[in-house]
């Protein structure tokens, strides 16, 4: 048996590939250790992420070591750990002797784990699921990312001081639509800079990175959703200029938005003078843009 932690994720997309023109006995165990990771705990205090994802790997890397040492003779298998602590054991699924052994497997590591984190599926009739779970684990991996990068408290710290310091305005989008971003972005490009993320992961680490003047969020993205994104970027940066996007303006919407910490809500599709205006709204792009002016030469 292969056991796989670095690049789990690529390793178990590359597995199913090879796998799919013959899925036939072929079993996956599957356990959501996941599930042990909420965005709501690590939002509450960015100072304690660190420890908090420490705890939940080890804990993960001893469910791990415990099916690896259960499953270590079985020829053709591979366990995989990923980035977001889920544990996946593709394994033969053809004689008895097999499937009795995977059936003890789940069953030995059902009664470790809480209820709902144990899944068993065969391959020829859940390809399908199993194709949309490899690509998933990309985005899992950059969500643990994000959540990493969060914790450093030297990065975040300095997002106010690189903000202020810079002489020309950055306006993030964060839009997976691509008709929608590309209408933004024609609009946005003439006169600042735009940083386009089309996951709320993706936006994490691009928010960071970049310190932008103002942010467009989606509510509807794919991952972590727009209202958790808002209350991530408001723990690493209570100070951010957030506006939410959305072409559901239901009352709920609205509100939650509101009492999240954005700035405004800007219903799609919108038009170009809506979007500036809001831009210029922002106190960061006017600062961003006196600034800039300031340092244009005097004739």
């Amino acid at each position: 048996m292969e056991a796989v932690q670095k690049s789990a994720e690529h390793h178990f997309l590359t597995n199913i590939q090879r796998l799919k023109n013959a899925p036939h006995g072929w079993a996956i165990l599957y356990f959501s250790l996941s599930k042990r990771i909420t965005h709501a705990e690590i939002i509450t205090n960015s100072s304690a992420i660190n420890k908090y994802l420490s705890q939940r790997r080890q804990d993960a890397e001893r469910e791990f070591e415990a099916l690896k040492e259960k499953a270590g003779h079985i020829p053709k298998a591979t366990l995989y750990l990923f980035d977001d602590n889920d544990i996946a054991l593709v394994a033969p699924y053809k004689s008895d002797d097999s499937k009795e052994l995977l059936q003890g497997l789940y069953k030995f590591m059902s009664a470790r784990l809480d209820k709902g984190m144990a899944d068993f599926g065969i391959l020829e009739h859940e390809l399908y699921t199993y194709q949309k779970l490899a690509d998933h684990k990309f985005l899992s991996a950059k969500r643990m990312a994000a959540y990493r990068e969060m914790a450093d408290r030297h990065k975040i710290g300095s997002i106010g001081l690189r903000r202020e310091r810079r002489d020309h305005a950055t306006v993030q989008v964060i839009e997976d639509d691509r008709f929608t971003a590309s209408y933004a972005a024609g609009i946005l490009n003439r006169e600042y800079d735009m940083i386009l993320s089309r996951s709320g992961e993706d936006a994490i680490l691009h928010y960071i990175e970049h310190a932008p003047d103002i942010v467009f969020i989606d509510i509807h993205l794919p991952g972590l959703n727009g209202h958790q994104v808002l209350n991530a970027l408001k723990t690493i940066d209570p100070h951010v200029y957030a506006v939410m996007l959305s072409v559901d303006t239901m009352k709920d919407n609205i509100v939650k938005s509101a009492t999240g910490g954005a700035h405004n809500f800007l219903k799609k599709p919108f038009s170009k003078e809506r979007l500036l205006n809001i831009v210029k709204a922002s106190p960061y792009i006017q600062g961003a843009m006196r600034r800039g002016a300031s340092e244009l030469p005097v004739h």
